[in-house]
């Protein structure tokens, strides 16, 4: 398992030192970003396999998990956990295994910016985000219409990565450490 989040560089091995996580590389991130918005142009443009009676349940188990956390405390890991469930689903119907497993891969590798950045993100609007492409995407699903899946996902990952985006570059997080440019910090 250790070798698997090494592979996929979350972690690195120091024989004698121990496991130690990787920090985030945001150079790394942007373009890997970018190569996961060309993955969901090629899930959109090949064919996928039929959505089974058992996806289709796990994919509203999936909903209703997620529709249960809105109305609760903000839970970030159990989000996180809700969209890796429908990650894995999604996973499942894409018919093209290298497709398949490079999605994964790096979907592993950027997934622990957003949750990273959860807690500092509006609740609600992430919650009903994931419920919007979850219901989107499923619906697409079951019309077998990859142009549709890919359309939903790509303007949900968009969306995300400015939201994300927003986040880093807002005074939530360097307000009160950094001061506004043209402010004079006071002692």
């Amino acid at each position: 398992m250790l070798h698997a989040l090494e592979f996929d560089g979350l972690v690195e091995i120091a024989p004698g030192v121990g496991t130690i996580v990787t920090p985030l590389d945001l150079r790394y991130l942007k373009q890997v970003y970018a190569l996961r918005l060309k993955l969901i142009d090629l899930i959109g443009e090949l064919p996928l396999a039929a959505l089974s009676d058992a996806d289709g349940a796990l994919l509203e188990g999936v909903r209703q998990r997620a529709a249960a956390l809105r109305e609760g405390e903000p839970d970030p890991r159990a989000l996180a956990e809700v969209y890796l469930d429908f990650h894995e689903a999604l996973l499942r119907v894409i018919a093209n295994r290298p497709l398949r497993e490079i999605s994964d891969r790096y979907f592993v590798q950027t997934s622990r910016m957003w949750l990273q950045l959860l807690p500092e993100m509006d609740w609600t609007s992430e919650v009903d985000t994931v419920l919007e492409e979850l219901d989107g995407v499923t619906q697409a699903l079951r019309d077998r219409d990859a142009a549709r899946v890919a359309e939903v996902r790509r303007a949900h990952f968009r969306a995300v990565l400015q939201r994300m985006n927003a986040v880093l570059a807002g005074d939530d997080l360097v307000g009160g450490v950094l001061p506004r440019e043209g402010v004079v910090a006071r002692p």
